[in-house]
């Protein structure tokens, strides 16, 4: 007799005002297997997070937990149950060591009432034993990596006894190395029986890890098939109702008139780098996590202080105090961490496209119809899904959210724009999207430097890679050099 779900939901619900963001939702998950749930940004892939970690109560439907049925999960129902949530973004006291991240809250204690910190090392050595995992109990959390900071992340759940396991997209901006290390984790609690909800929209990840994939499109399951029955395509046509390529074909615009320089330039992250980028060309700055290259970008943009060196924009010399020094000159960041310094998470859409268009303007009045028209313009050119302009940002999908990013700084016409990670979060179909709008800046004469680490982006996209490693620029390829092979072995 086969071994009833860990948990299924029935024809679940959710509406959020007139919008509905799951139409009669079906899905289970069983122990022991890894099942990946893709969808395209506003798919209903977040909601259905929220509702299994109790933090959204469907409106109609029913979960089902260990054979007794709810109409709706708590947070701390679903904590008890053993629904434990890895979201992209770390949820970490960086300021605490490993040991004692996973025990917040839930203190070992001797019998005279002290914290037991040697009963906590203990055990926090088991589980990373356990979990096949390299990663120092007694370090700082904030001087851990990405990939090590996420294990500690699962070491937590499994220290609070999780059988469900959701990880949302938590192999963003990973390097492969990176990437392999959490699968490894992935794969002992799978081997444990620990079911296992893998959020990505990296089909490759997804082909490597996942036993199952469950696609969800407007809300609804358009699929359910075990992954030996997947087909690439197919999985691509249910996410966005289309057949689309990865990577769209390139067209080389570089002229021969170079928008920025960087020559021998010192700061912090970066030592001694030196490039040149084109108009209409697109450079890619590629390198392991840690490697400078996000360094590198916010040096250029005026985040970060240039100790020595030289920057020059078309043709001028300059030395940024600020980045409104670098937008003034024609320059913008679309930054890889789009919550924390992208966006005004608490203001509107309208607000967001417009703020740094009216930096530009120097204070003067808002015309807000212009505005508003300008704003529509710009979700309609990046088909942004937003019920209207008037809608906070923070309510929005991660990668309308990025795209609302790419929006302001389109609507300053800028000369020189800097990417970092510009597809993070994104689905399949709005990569694409972001692509083509790439491909239209280079052609109208802009100039790109795009710090990526997804390998297939940057060989499709880029006309030159600089390759860094420990803050310096160790290789640069251009055409048939451009291979993966190559810029993983200038990395390493």
């Amino acid at each position: 007799m086969a071994e009833a779900p860990l948990l299924i939901l029935r024809n679940i619900v959710k509406h959020f005002g007139p919008n509905k963001a799951l139409d009669g939702i079906n899905f289970h998950l069983n122990a022991g297997e890894v099942l990946a749930l893709c969808g395209e940004n506003g798919a209903g892939k977040s909601t259905l997070v929220k509702t299994m970690s109790g933090a959204h109560a469907p409106d109609s439907g029913e979960i089902i937990l260990n054979g007794v049925t709810y109409p709706a999960l708590t947070p701390r129902l679903a904590l008890e149950y053993g629904i434990s949530t890895i979201y992209q973004e770390n949820i970490l006291f960086q300021h605490l060591k490993v040991y004692e991240n996973l025990f917040v809250g839930r203190e070992l204690r001797t019998k005279q009432g002290l914290v037991d910190r040697p009963l906590m090392k203990e055990r926090a050595r088991e589980i990373m034993r356990m979990l096949g995992a390299d990663v120092p109990i007694d370090a700082i959390v904030s001087e851990l990596g990405g990939a090590q900071q996420k294990i500690v992340e699962t070491a937590r759940a499994v220290n609070s006894d999780a059988k469900i396991l959701i990880m949302d997209e938590p192999s963003a901006s990973f390097g492969k190395h990176e990437v392999e290390l959490l699968f490894k984790v992935v794969e002992r609690l799978r081997d444990r029986g620990v079911g296992i909800i893998f959020i990505s929209h990296h089909l490759e990840e997804v082909r490597r890890i996942a036993n199952r994939v469950v696609v969800l499109r407007d809300g609804k399951t358009i699929s359910d098939k075990p992954i030996a029955e997947v087909q690439e395509q197919a999985l691509i046509k249910d996410m966005i109702g289309r057949t689309v390529e990865e990577v769209c074909h390139h067209i080389c615009s570089a002229t021969d008139e170079i928008a920025l320089e960087v020559d021998n330039v010192v700061a912090p992250g970066v030592n001694n780098v030196s490039l040149t980028l084109r108009r209409g060309e697109i450079l890619g700055l590629a390198g392991l996590v840690g490697a400078g290259r996000t360094e590198l970008l916010g040096a250029i943009f005026g985040r970060k202080p240039i100790e020595s060196g030289t920057l020059r924009v078309q043709g001028s010399k300059q030395r940024f105090k600020s980045p409104k020094d670098a937008i003034d000159a024609g320059i913008c960041l679309i930054t890889e961490d789009r919550k924390i310094d992208g966006l005004f998470l608490n203001q509107s859409c309208l607000a967001n496209i417009h703020i740094p268009y009216e930096t530009k303007r120097r204070g003067k009045l808002v015309n807000w119809p212009n505005a508003r028209d300008m704003a529509n313009d710009m979700v309609a050119k990046l088909r942004i899904k937003v019920g209207s302009v008037e809608q906070s940002v923070k309510n929005l999908s991660g990668g309308n959210q990025q795209k609302i990013i790419l929006a302001k700084w389109m609507a300053t016409q800028p000369q020189i724009y800097l990417f970092d990670e510009p597809t993070r979060g994104i689905d399949i179909g709005a990569k694409q999207e972001v692509y083509r709008e790439i491909q239209t800046l280079i052609e109208a004469g802009c100039a790109v430097l795009i710090a990526s680490s997804e390998l297939s982006e940057v060989v499709g996209l880029c006309d030159r890679v600089a390759v860094m490693k420990n803050g310096q620029i160790t290789t640069e390829l251009a055409g048939a050099d451009i291979t993966e092979h190559n810029i993983i072995s200038a990395a390493l």
